[in-house]
């Protein structure tokens, strides 16, 4: 019998400028599929997969700022040998 199970997932870890809050998001491997589904239907949705780990505090930065954090995440999930393009394989 075949098992399957979680790696420990590596995060993409960062705060916003003036705020000590620390942010956490599973980088693209890491991630649960309903939250990588959300990175596929542009920017909308990697906001709205930023919400899923963020919070509401999305609503108050400004693009520059949301797209500033979902690149360095993209970077970060390419380091780890991950990229979003890969998930639509999944969708097949």
């Amino acid at each position: 019998m075949r098992k399957f199970g979680t790696d420990a997932p590596e995060f993409f870890v960062f705060q916003i400028e003036g705020s000590e809050e620390v942010y956490k998001v599973p980088l693209a491997a890491s991630m649960c599929y309903k939250d990588l589904k959300k990175v596929e239907n542009g920017f909308e949705g990697q906001v709205e997969m930023l919400r899923a780990y963020m919070g509401d505090i999305v609503d108050d930065l400004t693009a520059p700022t949301l797209s500033s954090i979902i690149s360095a995440w993209s970077d970060d999930t390419k380091e780890q040998g991950a990229s979003v393009g890969e998930s639509e394989a999944l969708s097949d």
